[in-house]
């Protein structure tokens, strides 16, 4: 009795089955089978219980009136197991996906089997199927649309013009003008009477501005010794001033003021030097001293 009943085992353990060979499933399913022409229709197919196995996904044929538009692989673990097609129709009338073979590999990748699933019977109708006017209908005016604000690029606009702006007045302030016109004397105006005159805006320059106040204060006395001395002062560099010493009739007080105080403004012009405000007083008040002071009746 013991006998049959190992006899028994052993013949129900050589006769089952392999496990994975039986609970390998390929499911195929549709979310309709009646659509209108130009509807996506989803079509998936996966596979249960492949275990160690890879499932290869082939493509579907197209035909005239089928195409698929897109195909997405669904895998876990890099190996795949659901695979989604998108199908459209472009004709009506009662169509077939056909079976679809999915292949079964082994871990080596050799061959195991194929699967096929069931063909799919798909029903397609006309747009206007179960449309209850199918006259054509008059063409509605065009909707005016609002156009909207591209703030970003208003704002790059707006930085970009007050770049602009700020570039604009750099360059303005580095232009180099001469503050002045230069004044003929005459009957009316002697050199002095003109020199004084420009030493009265001069003044307001003392606290606000060192570089234009040298730079006025040069003008005004080389124009007071091209007025005075007939030298074009105007035109000559302050070396160059200063090489008609003779021509001034000055004590050596004066002239080496004089001189001392132009290339002081040439530092201030050229070399951006700043002085103090004690500086351009003393000037000022020197300029003022010496244009008033001077012994014109000597000079003549």
């Amino acid at each position: 009795m013991l006998q049959i009943f190992f006899i028994f085992i052993i013949l129900f353990i050589g006769c089952e089955p392999d496990n994975d060979s039986a609970f390998l499933q390929i499911q195929a399913d549709i979310d309709t089978t009646v659509a209108r022409i130009g509807d996506v229709l989803n079509l998936n197919i996966s596979s249960q219980n492949a275990g160690d196995r890879i499932v290869v996904f082939p493509d579907i044929q197209e035909t005239e009136s089928m195409e698929i538009r897109d195909k997405i692989i669904f895998s876990k673990r890099n190996k795949p197991y659901q695979v989604n097609f998108q199908i459209v129709f472009w004709d009506t009338g009662s169509f077939m996906i056909p079976e679809y073979s999915v292949e079964i590999l082994r871990a080596d990748s050799t061959k195991d089997l194929t699967i096929e699933t069931d063909p799919i019977d798909i029903k397609i109708i006309s747009m206007l199927t179960g449309v209850e006017n199918t006259n054509l209908r008059s063409i509605k005016d065009p909707i005016a649309l609002k156009k909207p604000i591209n703030w970003y690029r208003w704002t790059l606009v707006v930085i970009l013009f007050f770049l602009l702006l700020s570039l604009l007045i750099l360059w303005r302030k580095r232009i180099r003008k001469e503050p002045l016109e230069k004044i003929e004397v005459s009957e009316f105006q002697s050199a002095k009477d003109i020199a004084i005159a420009r030493l009265d805006e001069l003044k307001k320059l003392i606290i606000s501005d060192n570089k234009m106040f040298y730079l006025q204060a040069s003008f005004i006395l080389r124009e007071f010794i091209e007025n005075q001395y007939y030298v074009r002062a105007l035109e000559m560099t302050t070396n160059e001033i200063s090489e008609f010493e003779s021509n001034y009739a000055l004590n050596k007080n004066d002239y080496t003021n004089l001189i001392n105080l132009l290339n002081r403004a040439d530092l201030a012009k050229f070399a951006k030097f700043e002085f103090t405000v004690q500086d351009r007083e003393r000037d000022y008040k020197w300029m003022q001293n010496f244009i008033s002071n001077l012994n014109f009746e000597q000079i003549q």
